[in-house]
């Protein structure tokens, strides 16, 4: 059995790193998307398919789109221009933690009579370890530079100290009719990503790098963290080792992700989760948080949520699961299926459940005319709900996907398996609703939805995206007139 199991983890493994770089989400009603590309993010008007650039470049991974498509929130990063400036934008307990490993590599200067093969002997472990962040303190140490440093370093080796860059990365949130009105909730020397708006519009939820040490394979840590939009709290630290598809609820309260409480995700052969649900705001919209007292060692965060944890059911745990609300309070996450006895010849199995909030109950919600298409397939981790929560979007190999009605016998596959294209569990960009009948999706030149060019079917290499009404049958190719630069992985198309 335990040799079953390694090798059911190492499968899982292999996926690691499947992260899509781009991205389209949709308000509501579908009338507004956003779109994320190595261009920046563009705002996609749902009828006609014109483009309104956002912002350039720098922008983080899985940015978000309010329901009522008024809102965009998103994470950037920017290159400082001073320590001092630096400071002043982080939280006191990055402030803090950035000046505990500046005396820490002093102490080691000292110690050692100068720099190690030619480097800052700089912990083995800790937040600041990986060499993205280490130059703060590094910079911290030299811009404050004493007698017995100088000597050490000498005048060219503070020099260059000075030189090292230095990046932050901020959470912004601006109205869609003004994407110039930047109102910036939070900072960090940490990169961030995956933001996602309340429903309510009253505060953003974001994902942090909490890695302790540098980062030895894809399996890197992240934890949750909630800002307020008005500015006065910018991040209540809500739970570690985070999923990325965590959800908020319908009445924007609570949060609900798939964590695990596993020290150290490098050398578990097994890593365990679960599924867990807290309440971050009052009845009110008020964030249930205490200003923290960050120790000798500094903290990322600037307050702690005073609520309790729920822990709801458990799981295996995979750095890219999926956790989103449905109707009546039912909470969907992706998840492996892991029978026991296994064998060495055993696969990993995805599928979707669903917890019920009234019996604690946790099913599997695929039939066999479902999981036959998606056991297999990774991708279909990241699912995507209507709306309206009846039917859901199911990744799987090859950028295809299944749609299936949910509790019914419902299934479609849009794009023929002949049309399939890229590596088998990398997806490209995941399918989205567009409202709840309609639906976007990426496809290659040889697709049945591109119409035919003259010379015969479209090149291979060309990607389009589709948006496909599911009531008549009727599509429209979304991204025509859209520049090379401006759709998904242009570079794929070379």
């Amino acid at each position: 059995m335990t040799l079953g199991l390694a090798a059911f983890c190492a499968a899982v493994v292999f996926f690691v790193g499947c992260i899509p770089e781009d991205s389209l989400e949709w308000s509501q009603d579908g009338s507004i998307g956003l779109l994320r590309t190595e261009a920046g993010l563009c705002l996609i008007d749902g009828k006609t398919g014109a483009l309104t650039e956002v912002v350039k470049g720098n922008v983080g991974l899985l940015p978000d789109i309010s329901g009522d498509g008024n809102l965009i929130a998103y994470c950037e990063q920017v290159e400082c221009t001073s320590l001092p400036q630096g400071l002043k934008l982080l939280p006191p307990g990055q402030v803090k933690m950035i000046e505990f490993y500046a005396g820490q590599v002093k102490k080691s200067l000292l110690d050692a009579g100068g720099l190690k093969d030619g480097r800052f002997p700089f912990p083995e472990k800790g937040l600041l370890t990986p060499h993205d962040y280490r130059n703060w303190a590094i910079r911290c140490l030299c811009e404050n530079a004493d007698d017995k440093l100088l000597k050490i370093l000498g005048d060219e080796g503070i020099r260059k100290a000075k030189e090292m860059p230095i990046h932050y990365f901020q959470v912004v949130v601006v109205p869609r009719n003004a994407p110039d009105k930047k109102n910036i909730v939070a900072t960090s020397l940490f990169s961030i990503l995956a933001t996602k708006l309340s429903p309510n519009s009253q505060h953003v939820a974001y994902l942090m790098h909490t890695q302790q040490g540098e980062v030895s394979n894809a399996f890197e840590e992240h934890g949750l963290y909630v800002a307020s939009l008005k500015g006065d709290v910018q991040a209540v630290h809500i739970g570690d080792r985070v999923a990325f598809g965590y959800d908020w609820s319908k009445d924007g309260k609570t949060i609900a992700y798939l964590d695990t409480d596993s020290q150290n995700l490098h050398d578990d052969n097994l890593i365990l989760g679960s599924l867990k649900e807290r309440t971050v705001a009052d009845m009110d919209g008020r964030l249930l948080a205490t200003p923290s007292v960050p120790p000798e060692q500094g903290s990322t965060y600037t307050h702690e949520c005073t609520s309790q944890m729920a822990s709801l059911g458990g799981a295996v745990f995979y750095p890219w699961l999926k956790v989103q609300y449905g109707p009546s309070g039912r909470i969907f996450f992706s998840s492996c299926l892991l029978p026991l006895p296994t064998s060495k010849k055993d696969e990993p199995k995805w599928s979707l459940f669903c917890y019920d909030s009234v019996t604690a109950a946790v099913t599997d919600v695929l039939p066999s005319i479902v999981s036959n298409y998606t056991a297999q397939a990774m991708m279909m981790s990241q699912f995507a709900l209507s709306p309206d929560g009846r039917n859901v979007l199911l990744p799987i190999k090859n950028n295809r996907f299944v749609c299936y009605g949910l509790g019914t016998d419902s299934i479609e596959i849009p794009i023929k398996e002949d049309e399939g294209f890229g590596e088998e569990d990398v997806s490209e960009l995941i399918p989205s609703w567009k409202g709840n009948d309609e639906i976007s999706f990426l496809v290659a030149g040889n697709s049945h939805f591109l119409p035919e060019t003259e010379e015969g079917a479209a090149a291979a290499s060309r990607k389009e995206i589709i948006v496909l009404r599911r009531t008549d049958g009727t599509s429209r190719v979304l991204s025509e007139s859209w520049p090379d630069e401006a759709k998904p992985n242009p570079k794929k198309d070379q």
